[in-house]
């Protein structure tokens, strides 16, 4: 598992330009999508190691991160047959960009844990214009410890970041 490797799920408008952002920033990527998503996923993010699912993709990643826009995309992302949680190894994080809400996210949390996972709330805040040149704003819930080591990675693609403690 490499340190510098992020999973990215979630490569809409929105996810794949935060995507782009963080490659520009030397970081690698393991890239998981769905459908349509794929082509569009080679053609914008240059380099990206496409996995064949969640769990393969976690597998590649210190970092998994989900942009996605309902719970209920993210539960199956996460928890379903190839999701993240069958691939994702202790010790790593899951960074939870998506538009779900602190208490889906929290619900999660211990399925992570039982596993040695980290988890970090991340909800983005603006609009996918803002996000091709770095505007959004991340507010980050989680561990401090864990919210420190994300801090570069978050840099690489918003403008501020807020850290709320719990």
């Amino acid at each position: 598992m490499n340190m510098e490797t992020v999973g990215f799920i979630g490569m809409g408008k929105m996810g794949t330009r935060m995507a782009v952002n963080i490659q520009k920033a030397g970081y690698s990527m393991a890239s998981m999508t769905l459908g349509k998503e794929l082509l569009g996923l080679y053609w914008m993010v240059g380099g990206a190691r496409l996995a064949g699912s969640e769990a393969g993709g976690a597998r590649l990643s210190y970092i998994v991160a989900t942009c996605l826009p309902r719970p209920q995309v993210v539960e199956q992302v996460v928890t379903g047959p190839g999701g993240i949680l069958e691939g994702i190894r202790s010790g790593g994080i899951y960074m939870a960009m998506s538009t779900c809400g602190p208490d889906f996210i929290r619900s999660l949390e211990p399925v992570f844990n039982q596993k040695g996972v980290h988890v970090m709330d991340t909800p983005v805040l603006r609009s996918l214009l803002d996000a091709r040149d770095r505007g959004v704003i991340v507010m980050a819930g989680g561990d401090r410890d864990i919210f420190d080591r994300l801090h570069p990675i978050l840099d690489a693609f918003v403008d501020k970041v807020v850290y709320a403690e719990d």
